[in-house]
């Protein structure tokens, strides 16, 4: 018997713990509208002692409590004006077999001030998670359809077609080519063709991720899972792009003991996070590109062999931009287009000697480079059009290069056959110097730039050949 009373004593303790700290003021009536409970001694400054058993409308102004008595229905989130401060309550009808037996009213906030700084603050914080969600969408979504891969070139357009029917499956696809070929345009693009076009695409470069945080990267982590790890734990990459794309951009740059483990998971379409022991399904379509041969590295043994087969299904071999000599100016144009308008320029295209240099570049940096050299051209401009001297000297030199491997250097022999070696040599040299001043549009600078020498050199041969300054 005292266990059962010390029992129910300890329990309403914790209740009158709760009614004080979850209300600002709390009041119980029964069914004749008499005070059977009282927690308004810090808003109304009276003692509970000294109002149990008054009736409810001599002790709280503009109460409804014993309306709801007669009426047995809710009020919920009421202002009631009370010592001039406007209250929000609420009242609520207690009913025993279809009878209201009395009435709880509480004060939820004792000013609406508190609602308004309550209602600015969850605006803020609404309008924080809407940020946080459009960053995370940004940043897990595909930037490029088929679209945007301009070309004009029939190897390309065919691997377009390749990569569009690859897009309609679910199979992997490996993507090989140099540095600057646009082997990340055709994965966004793929995901962007795809049924997955509205799940994550997550991107994953394996050459910027530590050896040692490989594995964590990938999978996630539990809290504690290692020293200096995160006690909330983490999600990882794969989880991150459940229901949509993993790319893995320079996946020759795996490590190899990462290898086993993404095998495993292409396979079993399972991972589990680090420290943890809990498997946890994943939905993702893999997407791979390398610069580098697999194949090669196969046959060293630095790459598993059974995962490039994995991620091989289907395989799209991007040609360099020397190989797509109708691309250059395609996209030259595109470029300019582009960066005139961001530098609100007007600019309207190339020269023809220019669009001469840069068709006959090789391009070592592919379609990147390229953008690279139209976006300085366009800032250097200072004429309506890009001429050879906005371009870089190692591009015009290029071209004097390649022009003089075809020259007909016959044509320069003097007709004269007992001419000797040294004089034909200084009529092929001449006409080199001459060639390389006219295309520096007469800088002797330039000039030397383009022909690799001193422009002390240069002087020096001028004046040996007999050719003027212009």
């Amino acid at each position: 018997m005292d266990r059962s009373y010390e029992q129910l004593k300890w329990e309403m303790e914790i209740l009158d713990e709760f009614i004080e700290k979850a209300y600002e003021g709390l009041i119980i009536i029964d069914k004749d509208g008499l005070i059977i409970k009282f927690k308004y001694e810090r808003f109304l400054d009276v003692k509970e002692e000294e109002v149990i058993g008054k009736h409810v409308t001599e002790v709280v102004e503009n109460t409804r409590l014993h309306i709801v008595l007669k009426t047995g229905m809710p009020e919920i989130g009421d202002i009631q004006i009370i010592k001039g401060h406007n209250c929000v309550t609420s009242r609520i009808p207690i009913i025993r077999n279809s009878e209201v037996v009395g009435a709880v009213g509480t004060i939820l906030f004792k000013d609406i001030l508190e609602v308004k700084h309550l209602s600015d603050h969850l605006e803020q914080m609404k309008q924080h998670v809407k940020k946080y969600k459009q960053e995370l969408k940004r940043l897990n979504l595909a930037k490029y359809s088929f679209e945007s891969i301009l070309t004009a070139d029939p190897h390309m357009l065919s691997l377009i077609d390749s990569a569009k029917k690859a897009a309609e499956g679910n199979v992997s696809v490996y993507i090989e080519g140099a540095s600057g070929t646009g082997k990340e345009y055709f994965a966004h693009a793929i995901h962007e063709a795809s049924l997955r076009r509205y799940g994550p695409f997550v991107r994953i470069n394996c050459a910027s991720i530590p050896k040692d945080l490989f594995e964590s990267e990938l999978f996630g982590y539990e809290p504690g899972a290692f020293t200096g790890a995160s006690t909330h734990g983490r999600i990882g990459k794969f989880e991150l792009a459940n229901g949509g794309t993993i790319f893995l951009d320079e996946l020759s740059s795996m490590p190899f003991e990462m290898q086993a483990k993404l095998l495993r998971v292409i396979e079993e379409r399972e991972m589990e996070r680090v420290g943890g022991n809990q498997r946890i399904n994943i939905d993702v379509r893999f997407i791979s590109a390398s610069n580098e041969e697999l194949h090669e590295l196969v046959n060293q043994g630095k790459f598993r062999s059974d995962l490039y087969y994995r991620l091989k299904v289907v395989h799209l071999q991007l040609p360099p931009l020397k190989d797509r000599k109708r691309d250059v100016m395609l996209l030259a144009t595109h470029y300019v287009t582009h960066f005139a308008k961001e530098n609100n320029s007007s600019l309207e295209g190339f020269s023809k000697e220019a669009k001469h240099c840069l068709e006959h570049y090789t391009w070592p940096g592919n379609v990147r480079e390229l953008r690279n050299v139209v976006e300085s051209a366009v800032n250097l401009s200072k004429t309506k059009q890009i001429i050879v001297s906005d371009l870089p000297d190692y591009i015009a030199h290029d071209k004097i290069v390649q022009e003089t491997q075809y020259l007909d250097v016959l044509s320069l022999v003097p007709q004269n056959l007992d001419s000797d070696l040294y004089t034909m040599m200084d009529r092929v040299e001449k006409t080199l110097i001459e060639k390389a001043i006219d295309e520096a549009r007469g800088s002797r600078t330039k000039a030397a730039q383009i022909l690799g020498i001193h422009r002390t050199a240069l002087y020096k041969k001028m004046a040996k050949l007999g050719i003027e300054s212009k």
